[in-house]
């Protein structure tokens, strides 16, 4: 896997392209975004002489039609190369296409896990064009079958070549900024304190959160700032290097759940969450902690998190957050401020991804999930 960062870097893409000696492309994109940010004038010259297909008939949540029919056009097409450029659901429809390309007949055994995946040898590039999913760093990608959400995994999803270009998220409206701050964010403390976390692991997602806070008030709040811009993407990047290693954890057990049932955007959803769960961890006691490595271990990536994001106390964390969702303009109360009641609260609450669930450095006993959803 080869970065290049730079902002204004999607100029570069010729060269990458030409190093694959191909003559066949196919270019998955997103509807606005990629017409939004330049991405299109400045690919399309990058790209002259070469047959290229375009791919980006399929919903922001992709679903194993919608990558059945990009196999499809990619076989009919004979494509040597898969360009992925635009959000993490992008992203996603590359990794899908070539993880089905050897064997399309086999598409629900591949995306449900049955059936391993087969190698194409098509190389894939991927170029986000928002500052938060981190997906062109992982090996991994959401599909949903019949409404139900997947894992497909395998290696060769990971990209050969990723483009981190800082300018290319700049179109994204203040809102959609902020989902994609929240979602790197997320990333990075979940990273830190999951049970599958490395050494390795925990230095890219301490280096992501350091990285996110530094630059998401700007990155939000301003237009044009191109610094904070390719320091977003840079941040956001390394925490799905992180995740990549680790996976997830509760808050984004339950984040599925409320995007599904609720169309709140993934990364706001899953800071519903999230505050309350960061401090459960914090003021977590040696019985509840299923970490192998134990309760003097999680206090330790505790006291790391709260020292980068300077919270002085553990009284201070959910005050903490709830001026941090404030400051880029979302609203974190579920009850009071999304107004969502309290059945379809409890109906959240057993809504879990259990392998998520099950990576987290604690257990959340049923008092704790009536805090974190309000129901009591």
């Amino acid at each position: 896997m080869t970065i290049y960062s730079d902002f204004g870097g999607l100029s570069n893409l010729g060269d990458i392209v030409k190093s694959y000696n191909v003559r066949r492309v196919l270019v998955v994109t997103g509807g606005k975004s990629f017409q939004s940010s330049e991405a299109k004038a400045i690919l399309s010259e990058c790209l002259k002489g070469y047959h290229v297909t375009y791919f980006s008939d399929f919903e922001v949540n992709p679903r194993l039609i919608d990558a059945q029919r990009g196999v499809k056009l990619a076989i009919e097409n004979t494509i040597e190369l898969i360009i992925s450029i635009g959000g993490g659901s992008v992203l996603d429809m590359g990794k899908l296409i070539k993880a089905l390309y050897s064997n399309p007949d086999e598409a629900v055994n591949l995306a449900t896990g049955v059936k391993k995946v087969t190698d194409p040898n098509i190389p894939l590039v991927a170029i986000p064009t928002t500052a938060g999913s981190g997906s062109e760093s992982t090996h991994f990608a959401v599909v949903y079958v019949e409404g139900e959400k997947y894992s497909l995994a395998d290696k060769c999803l990971l990209p050969a070549d990723i483009i981190l270009d800082g300018n290319l998220t700049l179109s994204s409206s203040r809102y959609q900024k902020a989902c994609n701050v929240l979602d790197a964010l997320s990333q990075s403390i979940e990273s830190a304190w999951a049970v599958g976390s490395t050494t390795e692991s925990q230095i890219l997602s301490f280096a992501a959160l350091e990285l996110c806070i530094e630059n998401f008030l700007e990155f939000v709040n301003t237009k044009d700032n191109c610094i904070a811009a390719q320091g977003m993407i840079v941040a956001a990047n390394l925490a799905g290097q992180a995740i990549n290693i680790t996976k997830t954890t509760a808050a984004h057990a339950w984040s599925y759940g409320i995007t599904k049932n609720h169309e709140v955007p993934h990364g706001h959803a899953v800071w519903l969450t999230l505050p309350k769960i960061f401090a459960s961890c914090a003021n977590s006691c040696p019985e509840i902690v299923v970490d192998s490595r134990g309760h003097a271990h999680l206090l330790g990536v505790m006291d790391r998190l709260k020292g980068i994001l300077k919270i002085s106390s553990d009284m201070e964390i959910e005050e903490y957050f709830t001026s941090l969702l404030s400051s880029i303009g979302v609203k974190g109360d579920m009850k009071n401020e999304l107004k969502i009641g309290l059945e379809h609260r409890v109906v959240l609450s057993k809504q879990i991804n259990m392998q998520r669930m099950a990576n987290n450095p604690i257990s959340l006993d049923q008092k704790q999930v009536n805090m974190i959803f309000q129901l009591c």
